[in-house]
């Protein structure tokens, strides 16, 4: 009786096996989540620096006609 009481305990936790797996799946979606993240940002920069340059455009515009307009007296 004492041997069938001991092969027939419960043993809780996980194995190194089942932890490696998880870690390794979890690394997996993480690659992919920062690939398609990455693929998200570079279009969002392009554009993010492409708005600068319009901003830069119109700045100095606005300086142009400023300046202009000072030798009116405005």
């Amino acid at each position: 009786m004492r041997r069938i009481c001991k092969q027939s305990r419960n043993i809780r936790g996980f194995s190194l096996v089942e932890v490696l797996l998880v870690v390794g799946i979890i690394v997996i979606l993480a690659g992919a989540v920062a690939l398609g993240v990455n693929d998200v940002l570079n279009p969002a920069k392009k554009a993010q620096s492409s708005v600068a340059a319009d901003k830069i455009t119109q700045s100095k515009l606005i300086h142009s006609s400023e300046s202009k307009l000072r030798g009116y007296g405005f």
